[in-house]
């Protein structure tokens, strides 16, 4: 027998404080990026910029940068086969977007190289609505505010993100999309499998392939939870409706995701890939365990990556130095800022490693106190998300490969597990059947 909760006037009104400083580190974490972005030029800290040079004249420059630009000169996509310009083998989605708010800049009167500013714009947006969506998955896992504030906070500060947040390319877009695909999953489990969120988990994928390809690997742990539904309808004899609700998933996301890839086999034959980056990258000729082994003591000397497999080629050490300082090399550093960055590494992968020990327990934890499908999805989504990560970096043997971004929603579940054992909503305790 179930016994009724009361509720107090204190208890709710530390719930509405706790609320009112959640939304204080939303605001915060808008604050952050819109300060980095404003102080932060559009051709600093940035990965395969390339070259811009007028918005009208007829010149096709390479990068992200020139990607955006085309798309403003021309007002199509690319009419030649993408993967001879650097960078436009990328999917288009993001630079469409990119190319309208750069075209209302030029349209504004700001004039170059200003108005490549512009570029940031929703790259600051996307970066926002990530630490929003982030909040609203944590409200779905967590009957208190006062228990999400601290992995909230982890999410809206990360100096990761907020390198993100200023960059131009498409990183973003799809760590945003991907985000909402686990959101969406999340909501679509605790509505007893409506057809809305499966709508809206197709559409999140679908959309978030064409803006970054790597989206596509939550396909893994929302078709593990499609199939374990689907085996449940099946026991109880009522496949017919779930069977047309997945063949609409699939005409949704389906065609959306594979948009791209299909037009470039169609007029190019071309397959999908990545062109390989410059050889002093390349990271194979040294063996497996110094690529994913432990990091050696000297990634504690020098916290900062410089895109050279001789100075760093494992993969774990080039996570976390670009999580936190992105892909520089400063010419010149204090020893008194040149010990706190040590700290602030060493500090972080300890962290990282015991929140990544956390996201398995809790999960774990979850299948064995009824939350089957949940803590399945959280527990597969995690796992598809490091192993994907290690056979990019095997596939792709590069040390940009190793970079923090390729892995940037671990810390979505790193949040997830900083959550409290038990604190998730009695609303979820046991899953829900259709």
């Amino acid at each position: 027998m179930k016994t009724n909760k009361i509720i107090t006037a204190h208890e709710i009104a530390k719930e509405n404080r706790a609320r009112m400083i959640n939304m204080g580190v939303i605001v915060l974490s808008a604050i952050i990026r819109l300060w980095y972005i404003l102080i932060t030029d559009v051709g600093v800290r940035q990965h395969d910029l390339g070259t811009s040079t007028n918005l009208y004249d007829n010149v096709i420059n390479p990068g992200h940068l020139g990607y955006v630009e085309y798309l403003v000169k021309f007002r199509a996509l690319p009419d030649f086969n993408p993967f001879s310009v650097f960078s436009y083998y990328h999917p288009p989605l993001h630079h469409i977007v990119a190319a309208f708010f750069l075209k209302a800049a030029d349209m504004l009167g700001f004039r170059e190289p200003g108005v490549y500013e512009a570029i940031q714009i929703p790259t600051f947006i996307y970066g926002v609505l990530t630490v929003i969506i982030t909040y609203l998955i944590l409200k779905e896992l967590c009957d208190k505010e006062r228990r999400i504030t601290l992995p909230l906070l982890l999410v809206a500060v990360h100096p990761g993100l907020v390198y993100m947040t200023g960059s131009i390319n498409n990183d973003m877009m799809g760590t945003m999309f991907t985000f909402l695909c686990i959101f969406f999953t999340i909501r679509w489990i605790k509505s007893a499998y409506q057809l809305s969120y499966l709508i809206l988990m197709a559409l999140s994928v679908g959309f978030g392939i064409i803006a970054k390809p790597n989206v596509g690997v939550m396909a893994i742990p929302m078709g593990i939870i499609m199939l374990m539904h689907m085996i449940d309808m099946i026991k109880s004899r009522n496949t017919g409706k779930i069977i047309g609700q997945y063949v609409l998933f699939g005409v949704l996301s389906l065609p959306i995701g594979l948009s791209w890839t299909i037009r470039n086999f169609i007029l190019f034959r071309e397959h999908p890939g990545i062109p390989a980056p410059g050889a002093h990258q390349y990271i194979a000729d040294y063996p497996l365990h110094e690529i994913f082994g432990l990091p050696t003591s000297a990634a504690f000397r020098y916290p900062f990556h410089a895109e050279n497999a001789v100075y760093c080629h494992n993969a774990w050490q080039i996570m976390f130095k670009t999580s936190l300082f992105t892909e520089i090399w400063p010419d010149e550093i204090s020893p008194l800022a040149l010990f706190f960055c040590q700290l602030l590494y060493v500090f972080a992968v300890i962290l990282g490693l015991t929140l990544a020990v956390l996201t398995v327990v809790k999960s774990v934890r979850m299948i064995r106190q009824g939350n089957t499908m949940l803590g399945t999805f959280i527990l597969s989504g995690y796992a598809s998300i490091v192993l994907t990560y290690i056979a990019f970096v095997i596939k792709y043997p590069y040390t940009c490969s190793c970079d923090f971004r390729y892995i940037a929603v671990s810390l979505l579940y790193a949040s997830i597990a900083m959550l409290p054992i038990g604190s998730t909503s009695n609303s979820i305790n046991s899953d829900v059947k259709a």
